[in-house]
């Protein structure tokens, strides 16, 4: 067994970083001002007065954030050097930066005014900021946020016909059986199955049987191609909390996750080649994967890590800000009870897309379940409704995404069943996706073909709706306009106004009938195919007072 290089594990702790909570690390750097300098500046939402308080100010590559107070201000102590600042919070566009923020030993960069994109028109915005001081304000750049609405309005999750089942294996320990404890149908907590399952390049399935020590293999239509054993001491328990991958090239990575993190690697014949124990932040890992390269491990946080073991010890990459997707790494969240989000990001951990993905059901998770051979993200995202005195009713979402933030696929199954659970979903050699289902009976792998939208979604537009009022009553005489598009949209008597773009990002202009010379009012809008993108009410700022003292009147009057 090839030891790990002390050296190597003290590397790997700090790219992972420690556990320590970010305000203890931040008192830490502000308690050393001689090795630091400061970062100031007040948070305005973009042509309005009022500021944005309570965001979060992070700072990309650096474990330091500060929050922005009752008056928008905010204040940050880093090293020297040059940075990207990151503003999220309440009704603000996820994931906007400021880049090339630099920072002077024991010198304080004040930003001043940091204009930020709101979600939607503040209540309390006030008149469009005249400009000060000679100076213009700082405005963060916003990521594309395309919005998808996710299909369906109530839980209704598909059964399998009987020909998407590939394996089906009852308890036991002959081949094609797989080992069970407990009954989840009892509400079993300690019910157990296969933690972990994987498809090789060829379509080949192997399940990580924990329970019997041993992993299983099947053939592409389902029939058992045999079994290897583990690694494991004479006289230790089965770990279940495992995962598994096969590499392109046939490898068969395990990584254990129990009280000493390990990983093995055994070639496409079941043959180990050589394992070893992992620093104990691996105890933090959620997923394992394998392509052409390296093992990857996707991190709680998000974060990935590119390692594997070799007779000279641990070669580690990272963190990296995500899954890989190509040049680029995604990450995937729950924002609210009926929000996910999908973050596309840069390697240097800039967000260049964020998906906004809107359920019409609750949503409970969301899952990364990897990236299929045409790029498209595949993500699994948790739904349950129901009386809060009754069992819910659930399903997942598995959705197919395309590094545009497009739908490319969607199917909404039902859940695994299990209590204990490491991995559900794996993606196919063809873009089908196989989960392992189990109960009290026997174990299922099941296939399920993610349907393409209509075409007529998928390459064509998206929808932009929403009402315009001033004092609180509807303004049909406003002007809206869409720059790039260079479109006039048509407002409604009740102020009501809807408009169809292409994909892409745009900025609707408001502009009040009373003041056609003065600074409209901007919201910047993503917009994907097939979506709809609500603003809601957008209220204009109000007007200023007419000569005498008397309100200003609408032309007509």
């Amino acid at each position: 067994m090839a030891a790990v290089p002390a050296s190597a594990a003290i590397l790997l702790a700090l790219l992972l970083g420690a556990d320590k909570p970010v305000a203890t690390r931040a008192a830490k750097v502000s308690a050393a001002p001689r090795t630091t300098g400061t970062v100031t500046g007040i948070l305005r939402h973009k042509g309005c007065q009022s500021r944005a308080v309570g965001a979060t100010v992070s700072v990309i590559g650096r474990d330091v954030e500060a929050a922005s107070d009752g008056e928008g201000r905010f204040a940050l102590a880093l090293p020297p050097g040059s940075y990207s600042l990151v503003f999220r919070g309440p009704n603000l566009v996820p994931d906007q930066r400021v880049d090339e923020v630099a920072v002077a030993l024991g010198q304080t960069r004040d930003l001043g005014i940091v204009e930020v994109w709101p979600e939607e028109h503040p209540q309390n915005c006030g008149a469009q900021p005249a400009p000060s001081a000679p100076e213009e304000p700082v405005v963060a750049t916003a990521p594309d946020t395309p919005s998808l609405d996710l299909p369906g309005t109530s839980v209704a999750a598909g059964a399998p016909a009987p020909d998407q089942v590939l394996v089906r294996g009852s308890p036991g320990t002959a081949p094609g059986q797989f080992g069970l404890q407990g009954n989840p149908a009892r509400d079993d907590e300690d019910a157990l199955g296969p933690p972990s399952f994987a498809i090789g390049p060829q379509g080949s399935l192997f399940v990580l049987d924990a329970l019997n020590g041993r992993i299983e293999k099947f053939d592409p239509r389902g029939r058992p191609a045999g079994t290897f054993a583990l690694l494991r001491a004479p006289g230790v328990e089965p770990v279940v909390e495992s995962d598994i991958a096969v590499a392109d090239e046939g490898y068969i990575f395990v990584f254990t996750a129990g009280e000493s993190p390990s990983l093995a690697q055994y070639d496409g014949a079941g043959k180990l080649l050589v394992s070893g124990v992992l620093p104990l932040s691996f105890k933090g890992v959620d997923l394992l994967f394998a392509g052409k390269l390296r093992p990857v491990f996707l991190m709680q946080n998000g974060q990935s890590v590119r390692a594997e073991l070799g007779w000279g010890g641990l070669r580690a990459e990272g963190p990296f800000p995500g899954l890989p997707a190509g040049e680029l790494y995604v990450q995937a969240e729950r924002v609210s009870r009926w929000l996910a989000a999908l973050r596309i990001l840069t390697p240097e951990g800039r967000v260049r897309r964020s998906v906004q993905m809107h359920s019409g059901v609750p949503i409970v998770s969301v899952r990364l379940v990897g990236v299929n051979r045409r790029g498209e993200v595949v993500v699994a995202v948790d739904r349950a409704e129901g009386p809060d005195d009754q069992p819910p009713l659930a399903e997942v979402l598995l959705l197919a995404i395309t590094p545009q933030g497009q739908l490319a696929g969607a199917a909404s199954v039902p859940p695994g069943d299990r209590r204990f659970e490491w991995r559900e979903f794996v993606i196919a050699p063809d873009g089908a996706i196989i989960q392992m289902q189990s109960d009290a009976a026997e174990v299922r792998f099941v296939r399920w073909a993610l349907s393409p939208p209509p075409r007529g979604v998928l390459a064509g537009e998206g929808l932009v709706k929403g009402r315009v009022v001033e004092g609180g009553r509807p303004a049909p005489s406003t002007a809206v306009t869409v720059g790039r598009a260079r479109r006039a949209v048509p407002v409604a008597a009740d102020g009501t106004f809807e408009v169809r773009l292409p994909a892409g990002t745009y900025v609707v202009a408001f502009r009040a009938a009373a003041a056609p010379d003065g600074a409209p009012l901007e919201v910047k809008v993503a917009v994907a195919a097939g979506a709809t993108v609500d603003l809601g009410n957008v209220a204009l700022p109000p007007r200023a007072a007419a000569p005498g003292g008397g309100p200003a009147r609408e032309p007509g009057r």
